[in-house]
């Protein structure tokens, strides 16, 4: 059967719920955890008192504090290789979307021989139970999504890989020390993975459904939450957005949009959540004639009104300059440069059409379209 709405990953959720991972450790029966973060997670002392707790617990943990952004496949693998050489038998990520990637890779690798590029070309591998996620930003959603994404240095490309968590810990509390650029780079990302899913080929009742409330949820709460960084309750409804974005890229997945944001990303080594909020307008208005109706609602979402007389390319149009608007404001009107060369766009267009998800967006994408778009959005 090919089931199309299902969710694995057991959820602690609420403010302060980090204080029970030793007990879900225990409960679990893991003994010796890894713990996976990036530097900023210890130089804010996250990482301080998780150890702390632990310690307090009983549970001694390793810690892996190497994590980049778009995580590079060497750092994945030397994390799995101290993985394995300290017989961790779980996997906890602290951290935003790179992080919880980065200990996908590691969990897969602690489970499977190799290295984690090996698996990028979707070869099979046995389940690796035992990863934790604890989401410290509302964006990528990785912590239910079943993907991850890696970065080959070698080609500059991002590289996708069916990975899952078994449980993760929602607490809003870890997003409030977001400054408000990363505040809004990742919560337009939420808004990207609900729109995409929405509208890709694989949607279906039951996920659309959950998209729809996405999209009203970010357009409701990412400005409060970035205007004030301590309203409880807009950083409980961006967290709870964002995981369940990024639960809908495991149902429906994502399509074009994010297959230029990957391209782009890569290339440019720009923050994600910034490059699909550039990718997004374009998108709405290329694929408006395949699924009118759907991006209608998302402009009804974003404010507008329609008289229902538009054309498709007109409720395209009408969309992408609604979220524009929500976009540039969240910005405050800084505009994003793309660092590339008209006379490039070619090679970037060959990129994208090969790109993973590019076959799930409801029209096909050729090179001449996605040359198109890129133009568009340059």
């Amino acid at each position: 059967m090919n089931y199309v709405f299902e969710q694995k990953v057991k959820m602690v959720c609420g403010w302060d719920s980090v204080n029970q991972l030793p007990t879900l450790l225990k409960d679990e029966g893991f003994q010796r955890p890894l713990v996976v973060c990036d530097q900023v997670v210890r130089q804010m002392g996250l990482l301080e008192r998780l150890e702390r707790l632990l310690k307090e617990a009983g549970i001694e943990a390793v810690v892996f504090d190497q994590v980049q952004p778009d995580p590079p496949a060497p750092v994945i693998d030397a994390g799995a290789a101290l993985c394995r050489e300290q017989h961790c038998d779980c996997v906890v990520a602290v951290g935003g979307g790179s992080t919880i990637d980065t200990a996908k890779g590691i969990n897969l690798l602690r489970a499977n021989e190799g290295e984690i590029l090996d698996y990028a070309g979707g070869k099979s591998y046995r389940p690796a139970s035992g990863l934790i996620s604890i989401p410290t930003t509302a964006g990528t959603g990785s912590e239910l999504s079943n993907g991850m994404i890696v970065t080959d240095p070698d080609s500059a490309q991002k590289l996708a890989i069916i990975a899952y968590g078994d449980f993760t810990i929602l607490d809003p509390a870890l997003t409030a020390t977001m400054p408000a650029s990363l505040t809004v780079n990742t919560g337009l990302d939420v808004f990207s993975h609900a729109f995409e899913a929405y509208t890709s080929v694989l949607s279906n009742p039951m996920a659309d459904a959950v998209c729809e409330k996405i999209m009203a949820e970010v357009y409701r709460w990412l400005p409060a939450a970035k205007a004030d960084g301590a309203d409880r309750t807009a950083r409980q409804r961006m967290a709870v957005a964002a995981s369940l974005g990024g639960w809908m890229l495991s149902n429906a997945c994502a399509h074009v949009g994010h297959s230029l944001a990957h391209v782009l990303g890569a290339k440019f080594h720009m923050p994600h959540g910034l490059v699909c909020a550039y990718t997004l307008p374009v998108t709405m208005e290329t694929i408006a004639p395949a699924v009118p109706e759907k991006v209608r609602y998302a402009g009804e979402v974003l404010g507008v009104q329609f008289a229902g007389t538009e054309t498709p390319q007109e409720i395209g149009a009408m969309t992408a300059q609604a979220y524009r608007r929500f976009r540039d404001g969240l910005l405050d009107g800084k505009a994003v440069t793309f660092p590339i060369d008209a006379d490039n766009i070619e090679a970037l267009a060959e990129e994208v059409v090969t790109e993973a998800f590019v076959g799930l967006t409801p029209l096909k994408v050729d090179l001449p379209l996605a040359e198109q778009m890129l133009r568009h959005i340059f």
